[in-house]
């Protein structure tokens, strides 16, 4: 067996490299993971704290979106089952005295999911005043029934300037089919 002697020089100087060697193991293994995960953690929190603050207030959001679905959906299940769009429009336009300026009156229909069913009616106006105009579209609005206007476009009538042509959009939500509880 061979055995070294060592000086205590040289015992010292294996002493000191041994424990430099584990305090560099301990900073490289222990320490600077630490303070890199500190470092990370500094950046992201925030931005995390960020998207939390807008889920927050898209879950609000939602939450206020469908309590006014729910109330949506309630009005259209109570609304008269009889009750149907453009008879209602031809109504008051005759109550306004627009009949004989209507040019077009066009109705469509789009389903809205397997539930309910969206009524549109499409009327051009020609030669009204803005005052007849504004009665029949503030009936509309102000109506019990649950119909909007959703789309107006108003231009000068060409051949009199005091006088305007305008084409509109009226929405009526219905339940498609018999009458279901919500």
């Amino acid at each position: 067996m061979i055995t070294v002697r060592l000086t205590p020089r040289e015992k010292l100087l294996i002493v000191a490299s041994a424990v430099l060697v584990a305090v560099w193991a301990l900073f490289a293994f222990t320490v600077k993971p630490v303070i890199a995960r500190m470092e990370t953690l500094r950046r992201t929190i925030p931005e995390k704290q960020s998207e939390l603050a807008k889920l927050r207030a898209r879950s609000a959001e939602y939450v206020l979106l469908r309590e006014h679905l729910a109330n949506l959906q309630a009005k259209v299940a109570l609304q008269d089952e009889g009750f149907e769009l453009l008879p209602f429009l031809e109504s008051l336009i005759g109550q306004c005295g627009l009949a004989e300026k209507v040019t077009k009156m066009k109705p469509y229909t789009v389903p809205l999911g397997s539930n309910y069913r969206q009524t549109i009616v499409e009327i051009k106006l020609d030669n009204v005043t803005l005052s007849q105009l504004v009665d029949f579209l503030w009936k509309v609005e102000s109506s019990k029934a649950l119909v909007k206007a959703k789309s107006l476009h108003i231009k000068k009538n060409p051949t009199n300037p005091d006088l305007l042509d305008s084409t509109f959009e009226i929405h009526g939500a219905k339940l498609a089919g018999e009458r279901r509880e919500l």
